[in-house]
């Protein structure tokens, strides 16, 4: 008799098949989603990141490069830069040996130099934010964390999402005041520092006061949750790492402001 089971017809193999759909590998994270992300969902955004960098971090610098570009040409253009730079230079006890004809060709030159800034300073915050990273990644590696130098870097970027909300409100508030009546080391009122004024607090108050601005402290915090999704390191420690570091400028400013 014929075994049925061989006139049985067959079919796939069941125990060879694959378990379930296969899992789809991560896409690095597009330059405006992480931006949004950086708004919502800082930690779980940075730690995505972390698995599958990508070159999204490039959309926040250039935007950002834009707005500060955007801005910088509005307080030209609107501000009387004769007043501005005459009022800061004053404010130094240097001005106090030069003479009036010294003084308006300080003031003349430095005008000169700020019209031009808007369309040279991006070079100025592409520096500035090698710097930081290198320093970031530097310290890391010198507390014993594994960290690569473009990661640092990716870090930083994404992190100027609250300058950049920053600027443009800089930006809009220049259209509703004269900004020659801003103090352009401290236009928005996000700190202490501006919203008591330095006549009221003292310069070197002031200028402490002015350091401690609340998008300053979100973009370290910031700087914190990357570096800890990259290296895997506490929370606490990368951020000792951070606001140590934020500590060495402001220390500098505070002394400057005691000394002169």
């Amino acid at each position: 008799m014929t075994d049925e089971r061989s006139a049985m017809p067959t079919g796939p193999d069941v125990s060879s098949a694959p378990s379930g759909d296969p899992v789809p590998e991560a896409k690095p994270v597009g330059g405006l989603e992480g931006m949004v992300g950086m708004l919502t969902a800082p930690a779980a955004t940075f730690r995505r990141i972390a698995e599958k960098p990508g070159k999204g971090f490039l959309v926040p610098l250039i935007l950002f490069i834009l707005v500060s570009a955007a801005a910088g040409l509005v307080f030209v253009h609107r501000a009387d830069l004769q007043q501005v730079v005459r009022e800061q230079l004053l404010k130094s006890p240097r001005t106090a040996q030069m003479s009036e004809t010294q003084i308006d060709q300080w003031v003349s030159m430095q005008v000169k130099v700020l019209k031009f800034f808007p369309y040279f300073g991006f070079v100025i915050l592409v520096l500035k934010y090698l710097i930081v990273a290198a320093a970031l990644w530097l310290v890391v590696l010198a507390f014993g964390d594994t960290l690569s130098f473009g990661n640092s870097f990716r870090v930083v970027c994404w992190a100027q999402v609250p300058t950049m909300l920053f600027t443009l409100l800089w930006l809009v508030t220049m259209f509703i005041r004269d900004p020659t009546t801003m103090d352009p080391r401290n236009p928005v009122a996000s700190n202490l520092g501006a919203l008591l004024g330095q006549d009221r607090l003292g310069k070197p108050l002031y200028a402490l006061l002015s350091e401690l601005d609340l998008f300053t402290i979100w973009m370290l915090w910031l700087y914190t949750r990357g570096l800890q999704a990259f290296t895997k390191a506490r929370v606490g420690k990368m951020a000792a790492i951070v606001f140590g570091l934020f500590c060495l400028p402001v220390a500098w400013h505070l002394v400057m402001a005691i000394i002169f």
